[in-house]
């Protein structure tokens, strides 16, 4: 909201400096963010009289005598195609500085002198959206109504002496969306009284109400006032108007048009006119759009309406988007002479929800949607047809239709004076506090402790207590409130033993080299229940802004998925990126949150150089980094099980479900190729990942403490065992029968060759394992290590029925 300086003066005694002045409002509740000065920056830019004006032939120049207030007129050469004797205009004079800090010289123009410039709006700083349209490819004229004099500034008469306040107004500050709450606002601020002038009407047509017929749904419009003005002539507005409209940010259009913006600014109440002849039936409707229906707006857009649209009908056709715009079919023309006025109050909601559907959010939505003052419906309604008939000649018609007129009571707020101060940790006296919120113009009753606040229309943002004491507070100063340390039981920080866990592993797989990855929690229902053994049931969002950030995620691999489709369409495709996050589900009709860890892997083990090996990251690299994982987290890898799964979204013969102490805890594997596929950057890439339910895991975390010592003084023992089993014993049932038969020298145990194909038989594969014996407080013997070797083959075809090789 732009708020002028010299509009508030109408309102208040102001004598303060506007940027001292813009600092304090900032302090004590609305931010200002610029105190602009419309002049800062320009010189020499006078009122100049055009005494002739001649066309240069063979140009599109002409060559014109114009009035400074000298003793001589400059001669100045002119090129805008409104020119004309007989004008008043915008002149700079030689040595003067217009906008963007350019500098007016004396000069020739096809061999004639021209001694100055005659300026449109946008060359000396107006926006190109604020000069009238009809202004905006030439210079500017002043009105013949102005009171002008050659030689004079011509910032005054233009508005650009005046400071300009850019109000960033939160949305629980919808009152001073207007200029009255905006001198409600800094009257407070600066303890002066506000003067609010009555409206007082002089009706002069006949009445025009019993003809008319409304339908107006009282849950849509709770408030629908309409009046009727005649014989209008619809012409530019008086200069006084555009100036404070220009200045706040609106472009003036007509006298009539800028009427309703004007009281829109002044109240902070929207308000629409209609040419008469929109409403021959005589009849006027209040309802929601039928599906099919279309309107033609204002600003030329054909729009759909849609069922849940408020609109406004002459009963046979829409005329206008109710809140939001009015319809081509119903616009103010040149030609108009009756105009309808309506000021009203609509559904907050509604109109929210069809500005954000139509893409045609504008001033009027923007305060309905945050919520208008009740209290200045009609007012608003009788100041725009005070204005009409002074600017614009008409003739205010007997009688206001009154379709709806549904009261809201007024909010009493009972509180205590030693709530307010414990609240804020002040020791405010009952009559200062009494006296704030005379500033406010709240009418406050105190009976001893006892606090009783009346809250006008106008602030529907206080509601209880505790926007009182923020009002308090705001306007005692918060600067004014001594500094005191909180009253508290003393407390140790620190995280929760879950906490400290989980960050521990991430820790661990920060050190692997993966970076970590941050994704959207709300994704497709598709991918939210992908890369799941078993999918649960879904938390949808009721409003979601599309289809592909409609469900809460089950899983975290599909954001990182997307993360390496983003970063391969880059270029970038070694990857190895993790994620910790929560993942949502709707089990046991209650909404329940899991902690998650996942990683993804793409490319090579190493980036490519001299150094290294091209070595691919397949499976067993990323389930080595997991036996990192778990064994740096204090995990038994004996306690750990993995297990050929089928899951959604991943590789059907390269996934395997990951169990502890026989418990699901997650799933490692390679993302399968019809995902990969989707994706044109992904295609022929290979993704391998795995994600892990912290839930279930960090209850298992042993916190065993590091150890540093010697390396061993005596030397190992190593013995390759090959065996043929039956093709559906795992590698990790021979590690169990090994380990559990290895005895205390089995010091490291790894696989190294697997065979399946000729020679053996089809059900059969070959297995080959290095062990490791080592004694560290003696030389260990072929005698000890050939008996535990027996042991363990004895052991294998026993239990497995392996055949040693």
């Amino acid at each position: 909201m732009l708020v002028s300086y010299q509009w508030l003066q109408d309102f208040l005694k102001l004598d303060q400096d506007p940027n001292e002045l813009g600092e304090k409002i900032t302090r004590t509740g609305v931010e200002v963010a610029e105190v602009k000065h419309p002049e800062e920056g320009l010189k020499k830019i006078v009122i100049g009289h055009i005494l002739d004006c001649e066309a240069i032939e063979g140009t599109h120049l002409n060559l014109t005598h114009v009035d400074v207030g000298e003793d001589e007129p400059h001669q100045i050469v002119c090129g805008a195609p409104n020119v004309a004797a007989g004008e008043d205009v915008v002149v700079a004079l030689p040595g003067a500085r217009i906008a963007d800090n350019v500098k007016i010289k004396k000069g020739k123009l096809r061999g004639y002198q021209s001694d100055g410039m005659i300026c449109g709006l946008q060359e000396i700083g107006f926006a190109d959206n604020l000069v009238p349209e009809k202004y905006t490819d030439g210079i500017y004229v002043f009105p013949q109504d102005a009171d002008v004099k050659p030689g004079e500034a011509a910032f005054a008469p233009l508005g650009m002496d005046d400071y300009i306040f850019d109000f960033d107004i939160t949305p629980n500050r919808a009152d001073t969306l207007s200029m009255e709450g905006s001198a409600y606002e800094v009257g407070a601020i600066v303890d002066e009284p506000v003067k609010i002038e009555d409206v007082t009407l002089r009706v002069d047509g006949p009445d025009w109400t019993s003809n008319f017929n409304t339908e107006v749904d009282s849950q849509l419009a709770p408030k629908f006032y309409l009046r009727k003005i005649s014989g209008v002539k619809v012409a530019d507005s008086p200069l006084w108007l555009q100036k404070r409209l220009w200045n706040a940010g609106i472009r003036p259009v007509n006298n009539v048009v800028d009427v309703t913006n004007y009281v829109m600014l002044l109240t902070g109440q929207p308000m629409h006119t209609y040419d008469a002849r929109a409403f021959a039936t005589n009849k006027l409707v209040v309802r929601k759009a039928n599906k099919g229906e279309k309107l033609t707006l204002l600003n030329d857009k054909n729009v759909d309406l849609d069922p849940e649209d408020i609109v406004i009908t002459n009963g046979n056709e829409v005329v206008m988007m109710a809140g939001v715009m009015g319809g081509l079919n119903s616009e103010i023309k040149d030609d108009t002479t009756d105009v309808i006025l309506e000021s009203a109050i609509f559904d907050p909601t509604l109109i929210r929800k069809a500005a954000l559907r139509h893409a045609n959010r504008t001033e009027a939505s923007s305060r309905y949607e945050k919520g208008v003052n009740w209290d200045a419906t009609r007012r608003a309604l009788d100041i725009a047809a005070l204005l009409l008939r002074n600017d614009a000649n008409g003739t205010i018609n007997e009688g206001v239709v009154t379709a709806t007129e549904t009261e809201r009571k007024q909010d009493v707020i009972h509180t205590t004076i030693s709530y307010l101060n414990k609240t804020l940790g002040a020791s405010i006296s009952a009559a200062e506090i009494k006296h704030l919120f005379e500033r406010l113009n709240f009418a406050a009753q105190i009976d001893g402790d006892n606090l009783t606040v009346e809250v006008p229309a106008r602030r529907w943002d206080v509601a209880i207590a505790a926007d009182l004491v923020e009002e308090v507070g705001r306007l005692y100063g918060y600067d004014n409130i001594k500094s005191t340390q909180p009253v508290l039981a003393e407390t140790l920080g620190g995280y929760s033993e879950k906490e400290e866990a989980i960050r521990r592993i991430k820790n661990v797989v920060q050190g692997q080299g993966l970076i970590e990855a941050i994704s959207y929690s709300l994704t497709s229902p598709e991918k939210a229940v992908s890369f799941m053994r078993e999918p649960q049931k879904m938390v949808q969002v009721q409003m979601p802004l599309n289809s592909s950030r409609s469900t809460l995620r089950q899983n975290l691999l599909t954001g990182l998925v997307d993360a390496a489709s983003y970063n391969m369409a880059r270029k970038q495709n070694q990857l190895a990126i993790f994620e910790q996050g929560r993942v949502y589900d709707f089990e046991n009709n209650t909404y329940n949150e899991h902690e998650h860890l996942a990683a993804l892997y793409s490319g090579n083990v190493y980036f490519e150089n001299w150094q290294h090996n091209k070595e691919k990251i397949d499976f067993y690299y990323v389930k080595g980094q997991l036996t990192n994982l778990f064994t740096a987290i204090g995990i038994n890898s004996s306690d750990v099980e993995y297990k050929a799964e089928v899951i959604a979204k991943m590789h059907p013969t390269r996934t395997a479900g990951i169990y502890i102490k026989k418990q699901y805890v997650g799933m490692i594997g390679m993302i399968s190729h019809d995902v990969t596929r989707s994706s044109k950057v992904m295609r022929g890439s290979e993704l391998y990942g795995y994600e892990l339910d912290l839930d279930l895991i960090v209850p298992l975390i042993v916190n065993p403490k590091t150890v540093s010592k010697a390396a061993p003084k005596f030397p190992a023992i190593d013995r390759d065992l090959s065996i043929l089993v039956e093709q559906d014993i795992t590698n990790q049932e021979i590690e169990n029968v090994i380990e559990a038969n290895g005895g205390k020298y089995l010091h490291d145990l790894r696989v190294i060759d697997v065979y399946q194909g000729s020679h053996i038989e089809n059900n059969k594969k070959s297995l080959a394992y290095r062990l490791h014996f080592l004694n560290e407080q003696d030389t260990l013997t072929d005698e000890v290590v050939n008996k535990v070797t027996a042991q363990i083959t004895s052991s294998l075809e026993n239990q497995l029925g392996a055949e040693i090789r």
